[in-house]
Order: C-alpha cells, then structure tokens, then sequence
C-alpha cells in the first residue's frame, strides 16, 4: 500500500503545534524531523519531553543527527513513536548501532544519502523495518529533486523486492508517479504539503496514490 507521510521540520513549539493539529484533521501518522545543525547544515527546534506531552498521533522520527542513539535514548519511552530513521552516513558500526535501536522496541529504517552507495544496504538489510532514499540532501525543504533516486529506487526492488521503499525529499505530485514505478511505497512530503492549504494538498497527494498501481 502507498502511504503519504507529511514531513513536520519545524523551529518552534508553536510551529510544531500548529502543524501536528492542522495534520491530525486528516491523517494519523506523520514524520518528524530533527536536526541538529552538525550533521546537516540546518537546525530544528525539537524538545522530545514536550512531544511526549503534546502529540496526539503517531509518528516516525527522522534523525538528522550525529548521535543518533543518544538522541534515540531521549526518545524511545513515547508511546506514539513507531519508528526511528536513522542514517547511514551517521552511523560508526551499523550493525552494533542498529541493533542497539532494535533493543527499544521500536521500528527502525535506514536512511541513505543521494551518494551513498546502495550496496550499503546489503550488509544490514536483515535488521532494518525500511529504507528511506533521500532524494535531496537532506536538513532543507524545497531543495530540487535529484532524479537518479528513481534508478536507485528502482535498483533496490529488484535486489531486496520484499524491502520497503521510502522517499524524502522534493515529494510532489510529479515525483511520486515515477518513484512508485520504481518500487515506493512511503513518502514524506514537505513543501508539497505546506505550501498553500496544508489539508487539500495532503489530500490531493493521497487522491493520486490512488490512482497508481499499489
């Protein structure tokens, strides 16, 4: 089945609030990102405590972060989070790193960056729920979409066919057809939902998943 994941990055709890609430009008998962400013140029305001106070749906957590299992530590008791993503290039020993994310219970997906290798995906693929392709470098919204995702994408169903497929990254309705051929199934969008009416774009991207092949 596709599923549309909308992307909350924001710098604020205000922003944060106002997002998760105008979402949870239409859908009952979404993504949050958070970044740290080290290993991405950019910067979220994130504060997992208040999350864990104020999120009424269920989530997955993007983590642009050079330390992922401290931030994972912070992270792991909320009830409403299903899944980490976590990146590859972020990671010192993969295996030991996600097995440990493994331990918390919880759903965990590799993310790779446009130039990391797919190979990397071999070695670990038995301890992952996912694997989310970047399909712009990540920590900014409304970057241009980097099309050699759909070969990548494309490349990895046919090697690893059982293994789910996410993109993230200029997700709009032209890059989701393509990307869905190629063997996606979960898509983060971000700008393509907030720009404009935040519901009827959500919707309008859901409307089209319904019409491609699942």
């Amino acid at each position: 089945m596709i599923r549309i994941i909308p992307s909350v990055l924001v710098h604020s709890a205000e922003e944060f609030d106002a997002q998760v609430q105008t979402m949870k009008e239409v859908t009952n998962f979404v993504q949050i990102d958070i970044a740290d400013g080290e290993f991405v140029e950019g910067k979220t305001w994130i504060d997992a405590a208040y999350v864990a106070a104020n999120m009424p749906i269920d989530f997955e957590l993007h983590m642009m972060v050079a330390n992922p299992l401290e931030v994972a530590e912070q992270w792991k008791n909320q009830a409403h989070l299903k899944r980490f993503i976590v990146h590859y290039e972020s990671l010192k020993n993969p295996t030991e790193e996600l097995t440990a994310l493994k331990a918390h219970g919880k759903e965990v997906a590799l993310c790779i960056n446009p130039e990391t290798p797919i190979a990397v995906v071999s070695d670990v693929v038995t301890l992952i729920d996912g694997l989310q392709l970047m399909s712009v470098h990540p920590g900014k919204q409304g970057q241009a979409f980097i099309t050699d995702t759909i070969d990548r994408a494309h490349a990895l169903h046919q090697q690893f066919p059982e293994l789910e497929l996410a993109a993230d990254g200029h997700i709009n309705a032209e890059t989701i057809p393509p990307l869905a051929a190629a063997g996606v199934t979960r898509f983060g969008p971000g700008s393509a939902i907030w720009k404009g009416a935040p519901k009827d774009n959500y919707e309008a991207l859901v409307a089209l998943t319904h019409t491609l092949p699942q």
